[in-house]
């Protein structure tokens, strides 16, 4: 297959924050978009995009996106530099070596070894499938904060350098507590920080409760590791919290949008019997403005963050009538100041997948079932 590559330049203008004693050295009040689109070349292969790349990991220099295929255990290595499928690493799901039947997340350390984490415990292997150790939360005991009953990493962990220390949100099925877990496995600690604002997320998710099963719709949680520190965020604020790995510390980051809400406001039921309440309620929710994680561009110094509005569906259980949105940029510098955000008119529906290389936003689109990445520049 070959790449395609289509530009689309588009003028936006940005409102300004307002007035502020530093002066930027960036002018911010009036930036031009330009959006191209490429597609990953795959040969005669093919890459499985059935969890829509949330399955996937990204190297730290960006070059390379690891996806996870449940179905073949394997890592569809994608050279985002050549745009091709370069490699397919197979893995075991059972066996000394094994991955566990079910993967829920998957993290990179260094450039060739993979943190798995399945039900039971979370498994270190290097890029030959080997597994060189094994990490476990529950039945293990450490010093210092305690693993309640079902309590495990509900997003990606994030290793230390030495590979000692393993960092992510914590929490239980239930939706209700969480905590940034810091777990020190060399001298079998574990400390807790609260997370300030994360107890109101209950008030959003909705569960519906029935004879055969319990179901819970969740607010997204996201933890990103950017030089040393880790920026943690939600979906229903846009309050970021920021640990500093080195001083084992966290602070809270507040800012005011000026075209939407800093937050969703509305009251809820967040318990209903019927599959049509579960998704009317979760489209009322969706309706109010819902927030990406912040994401850095290490080239031009400063963070992006998408948010939304979706727009009410004719029929809400129809899984084929495509979901759209109002979706807004909001742009910040390596302290969190607003340097300006805009209404993008050219985006229908909210970005899910997506990341910062060489100085612009990728945008993951399924077509057809080839891999494609919207590609956004921001010029001034």
């Amino acid at each position: 297959m070959k790449n395609l590559l289509y530009a689309f330049p588009v003028l936006v203008l940005f409102s300004c924050s307002g007035e502020s004693e530093e002066k930027f050295a960036e002018d911010f009040s009036n930036i031009i978009f330009s959006l191209d689109t490429v597609m990953v070349d795959t040969g005669d292969d093919f890459i499985n995009l059935q969890s829509g790349l949330w399955m996937s990991v990204m190297s730290k220099d960006n070059k390379y996106l690891f996806n996870w295929n449940e179905e073949t255990a394997e890592l569809e290595k994608v050279n985002l530099d050549q745009l091709v499928l370069e490699d397919k690493i197979k893995f075991e799901k059972e066996g000394p070596n094994g991955v566990g039947t079910y993967v829920s997340w998957i993290s990179l350390f260094g450039s060739d070894q993979f943190l798995f984490s399945n039900f039971d415990d979370m498994g270190l292997l290097n890029s030959q499938g080997e597994k060189l150790k094994t990490f476990k939360l529950n039945g293990e005991k450490f010093e210092g904060d305690t693993i309640q009953e079902f309590e495990s990493f509900t997003r990606r962990g994030i290793m230390s350098d030495d590979g000692n220390i393993i960092y992510g949100i914590m929490g239980n099925w239930t939706g209700k507590n969480f905590y940034l877990a810091k777990v020190d496995y060399q001298n079998k600690t574990l400390k807790k920080h609260q997370l300030p604002g994360f107890e109101k997320l209950e008030d959003y998710s909705v569960t519906l409760k029935s004879d055969q099963m319990m179901t819970i719709s969740a607010q997204d949680q996201f933890i990103n590791e950017v030089e040393g520190k880790l920026i943690i965020s939600n979906s229903a604020f846009n309050t970021i919290i920021v640990y500093d790995m080195a001083k084992d510390s966290l602070y809270q980051v507040e800012y005011e949008n000026k075209l939407t809400k800093s937050r969703k406001t509305g009251q809820y039921v967040t318990e209903v019997e019927s599959e049509e309440d579960f998704y009317r309620l979760m489209g009322e929710i969706n309706q109010e403005i819902n927030f990406r994680n912040p994401i850095w561009d290490s080239k031009n110094q400063r963070y992006y963050r998408f948010s939304y509005e979706t727009l009410p569906k004719a029929n809400i259980q129809d899984e084929e009538e495509k979901e759209k949105s109002n979706v807004y940029l909001t742009i910040l510098d390596k302290n969190f100041k607003v340097l300006g955000e805009t209404l993008v008119k050219d985006l229908q529906s909210s970005p899910t997948i997506h990341f910062v290389k060489d100085g612009k936003i990728w945008i993951y689109e399924n077509v057809e079932d080839e891999l494609w990445f919207v590609r956004m520049s921001i010029n001034y």
